[in-house]
């Protein structure tokens, strides 16, 4: 089965991404509210996609982002930005790989849809 990270510290709008992931895409999730843990989540077991949110208290999105790309380990790790600020997660280290930006408010079917399409990448083994 597929592994889905969620970076969210909204716990409603994280809980409304599991149900919606799990019910759509038939995948695990696991949700982490804060950026400082999104590595030892993504350490303990590689994820086929993570979600990340830019403005994560501990360390934000963008720094995550930063530290998963500049591991060549994880820089085949697709990734969803879900931000209320798509211009800044539109300014991270494009040429590294950012995926797919989804701005808050989102249509779920929208993200479903996104998130099959990066799924999918990684399967294919196109996903940077």
């Amino acid at each position: 089965m597929k592994r889905v990270v969620i970076a969210e510290d909204d716990p409603d709008v994280a809980e409304l991404l599991r149900l919606a992931l799990i019910e759509g895409l038939d995948v695990e999730s696991e949700i982490v509210a804060n950026g400082a843990l999104v590595m030892d989540s993504v350490a303990a077991r590689r994820p086929d996609l993570l979600i990340l949110d830019v403005e994560l208290p501990g360390l934000n999105g963008l720094d995550v982002f930063d530290l998963l790309r500049s591991d060549q380990h994880w820089q085949g790790v697709p990734v969803l930005f879900l931000t209320a600020a798509p211009e800044l997660a539109a300014t991270a280290n494009a040429p590294t790989g950012v995926h797919e930006i989804l701005a808050k408010p989102f249509d779920i079917d929208d993200l479903i849809a996104r998130a099959e399409r990066l799924l999918d990448l990684k399967k294919a083994g196109l996903a940077a």
